[in-house]
């Protein structure tokens, strides 16, 4: 039955009607056969026995009235009316005798029956038809009817025997029709018991071959059925040893069965390979290579997209990570460069602040000293001179932090943009994390902490300008006084150089010149408390910068653990 498996379902079922049709054709073939027998036997029973029959019936009813017409002709005898009305009729049952007789002859089988028969006509022929006709003459002639009654009474003999051979020959006719009736009855039975037969093979064939047809048909169908309803309701599509066993068993069959559980079979395989890929880009593997059923692959398209955007993604965010090292490595130098400075600046003002003290203290010992005031002038000179020189090198060496802090302004401002990039990265980081669902949980993990040193990078540069901004207004107004004392030492000298044609007026000066050294030395306090935060802010920019570093260090390690193409 291997071809009948193979063959399509339309094929199988038009092929099972088919045979059902067939079947149903074989019964009525054998009912019409019986019943053609039947008919058959019934006209045979009717031509060769019953119209037999019927011949013997009507022979031994003119037998009879041949008989009859005898005595008649005994009785008339002398009237010649009625003797030829009697001889009439009596020819014309004789007529009509022998002709059922004969008539009845090539009915005869049996050789003892026609042998019989013949002994009949012999004696009918030979005595009986003579001697009535005999007696019709005599009657004719008016003889005497006792001389009648003894001519009738030799032929009483041989009617008898013909009378009793018909009878005989109806009893035989009616054994012969018993046993043809019998052997009807007995084919009769036969042919019902065939068609009966017949009729019970047909169903028990079609209730197998229609039990056949359903368990090819229903048995994959339900197998199939089974596992996708467990597929749909679980989202398991890993195939047990019986489901495997079912797969290539019935994916053999030839028919639309057979090619749509071998299709279903190949596209579970296809979804197994996917989930696998998505195990392994879940895992961080972005190398994996998909393989495209064709271009119409809905799914494989997906996750090739899905996985050459992870690919770029991840790159950039790993370039964006090292750029941001790199800048916050070099953020975290140039704040240990200022810090270093801006400690340098708090010694040189410190001691600034110390020669102030001095220039004041002097000049209040020379408005007490007025009238040594040529002496001491040449000596005021002289440390002016030298004051004069602290005074460029403390300008110079404010200019040096102006010039610094509009360094570190320029870096506080990279470090901003660099943040601000950062920040939009790891938003859209976060949008192709919430594309990817419940695989992307991971990616958006990341692209929170990213976006989180992006905001901490960002304040502290912010933080860093604005601290920047206020020292570079401290040093303008250093510059400012800075230029101011400049100038006032440099009246100063000029008076000292005039001092020994103006010590009258030394007493006036020098009070004024000791209210401005109180000013320069408040001025001097506040550069100090301006430089010592400064100081303080350029550290705090380090520790940020540095922290900043190991932030985008780390990221760059959780990415370097995906592997990309």
């Amino acid at each position: 039955m291997s071809w009948f498996k193979n063959l399509k379902v339309k094929a199988k079922l038009l092929t099972g009607f088919l045979l059902v049709v067939v079947m149903a054709v074989v019964i009525g073939v054998v009912g019409i056969y019986g019943i053609k027998t039947m008919d058959d036997v019934s006209e045979t029973m009717y031509a060769d026995q019953a119209l037999p029959l019927g011949d013997l019936a009507e022979a031994t009813e003119y037998f009879q009235r041949l008989r009859v017409q005898t005595r008649n002709a005994i009785i008339y005898t002398g009237d010649i009316k009625e003797l030829a009305a009697v001889e009439s009729d009596m020819l014309a049952r004789m007529e009509q005798f022998e002709g059922c007789m004969q008539a009845y002859k090539p009915t005869i089988v049996a050789q003892e029956t026609l042998d019989f028969y013949t002994e009949i006509g012999n004696n009918y022929y030979e005595i009986f038809k003579p001697g009535i006709i005999d007696i019709i003459e005599k009657a004719k002639k008016g003889e005497d009817s006792v001389a009648l009654l003894q001519a009738m009474t030799d032929t009483t003999a041989s009617a008898n025997f013909v009378a009793d051979g018909i009878s005989k020959l109806t009893e035989i006719r009616m054994e012969v029709m018993k046993q043809a009736n019998e052997d009807s009855t007995t084919l009769g039975n036969t042919l019902l018991v065939s068609i009966v037969a017949v009729i019970g093979i047909a169903a028990i064939f079609s209730i197998v071959l229609a039990l056949y047809l359903s368990g090819l048909i229903s048995k994959p169908l339900s197998a199939l059925a089974g596992f996708m309803g467990h597929a749909g309701k679980t989202g398991d599509i890993t195939m047990s040893p019986k489901n495997i066993e079912e797969v290539n068993r019935f994916s053999k069959a030839k028919d639309e069965i057979g090619e749509t559980i071998a299709a279903s079979n190949a596209f579970i395989s296809h979804i197994a390979v996917i989930a696998d890929t998505l195990k392994a880009v879940a895992g961080g593997d972005l190398t994996a290579d998909i393989h495209l059923l064709s271009n119409d692959d809905v799914m494989g398209n997906s996750l090739k997209y899905m996985v050459e955007n992870l690919n770029n993604m991840f790159g950039e965010i790993n370039s964006s990570t090292e750029q941001v090292s790199s800048g916050s490595r070099q953020v975290a130098e140039g704040a240990q460069v200022l810090a270093q400075g801006s400690t340098e600046q708090a010694s040189v003002v410190q001691q600034l602040s110390a020669s102030i003290s001095e220039i004041n203290t002097m000049a209040r010992d020379n408005a007490e000293n007025a009238t040594a005031a040529l002496a001491e002038s040449k000596e005021s000179g002289r440390l002016m001179t030298i004051c004069m020189e602290q005074m460029n090198q403390m300008t110079d060496a404010m200019r040096t932090i102006d010039d610094k802090s509009k360094d570190i302004f320029k870096t506080t401002k990279v470090i901003d943009d660099i943040a601000f990039q950062t920040n939009i990265l790891a938003l859209n980081a976060a949008v192709e994390a919430a594309r990817a669902g419940q695989h992307g949980k991971g990616f958006a993990v990341v692209a929170e902490e990213v976006r989180n040193l992006a905001s901490k990078s960002a304040e502290a540069a912010k933080e860093t300008a604005s601290l920047l901004e206020s020292s570079t207004r401290s040093v303008e107004e250093g510059n400012k006084i800075v230029e101011q004392v400049s100038a006032s030492l440099k009246a100063v000298e000029e008076l000292a150089q005039k001092n020994a044609e103006k010590v009258e007026s030394v007493q006036s000066i020098s009070t004024q010149q000791s209210g401005a050294m109180e000013q320069v030395s408040t001025g001097i306090d506040q550069v100090s408390q301006v430089i010592q935060q400064n100081s303080a802010t350029a550290e705090q920019s380090a520790a940020a910068s540095q922290e900043m570093s190991g932030q985008s260090d780390m990221l760059q390690e959780r990415i370097l653990q995906f592997k990309l193409k």
